[in-house]
């Protein structure tokens, strides 16, 4: 979770990506995911901040919002891992109050916001940079950071792999999809990357 400004910004892949989901997407779906997007976000920084690491900047992409808190760098690899799943599990927690809730309510819309959630915590549990499941899996790797950086690079390359031949597939037997076909492939040359990044620091 580090990038080199500070304060707020926000990419252009970030405008793209809202202008595309608005287009294809109906808008209760669309508030749902930023909504769970926001949250997502809240868990982190309230991990980072029960850990008293100070939060110096937010940056929107279209992976997400990354915050910028270089004091996280000093923590253990046990409040690391709390920090990286604190996000996911937000949105575990808001998809099963919110489910329950419209459950015993009958509240119809609340399932888009349930689902929502449900649906972000499991995308950002896949081993696949940036994603966090891919720094949790490198964080709790058990043979140091360098070979942990590897295995989760090398597990993101083969589920953005897995990701882009179901998306491909699902485009091929309905015509739709496409949105997933890119994605899959932005996942896959991050993947990529950081699997040479993590190659050329075991070297050195």
């Amino acid at each position: 979770m580090r990038f080199p400004e500070r304060g707020l910004h926000v990419s252009w892949s970030f405008w793209l990506l809202i202008l595309l989901a608005a287009i294809v997407s109906p808008l209760m779906i669309v508030l749902s995911i930023l909504l769970a997007a926001a949250l997502h976000e809240c868990g982190h920084f309230l991990a980072l901040r029960a850990f008293h690491v100070p939060i110096e900047g937010l940056r929107l992409s279209a992976f997400g919002a990354v915050l910028h808190a270089r004091g996280a760098q000093r923590l253990s690899y046990g409040r690391e891992l709390v920090v990286t799943l604190a996000g996911c599990g937000m949105n575990l927690v808001c998809g099963v109050l919110t489910a329950w809730f419209s459950l015993h309510y009958v509240w119809v819309e609340g399932f888009v916001f349930a689902g929502a959630h449900i649906l972000l915590c499991a995308f950002n549990l896949l081993p696949i940079p940036p994603l966090d499941g891919s720094h949790a899996l490198a964080v709790s790797a058990l043979f140091g950071p360098l070979v942990g950086d590897a295995v989760a690079a090398l597990a993101g390359v083969l589920c953005s792999l897995a990701l882009l031949g179901g998306a491909v597939y699902l485009y091929v037997q309905t015509r739709g999809g496409a949105l997933v076909i890119f994605a899959a492939l932005a996942l896959l040359l991050s993947a990529l990357k950081e699997l040479r990044l993590a190659r050329r620091a075991i070297k050195v």
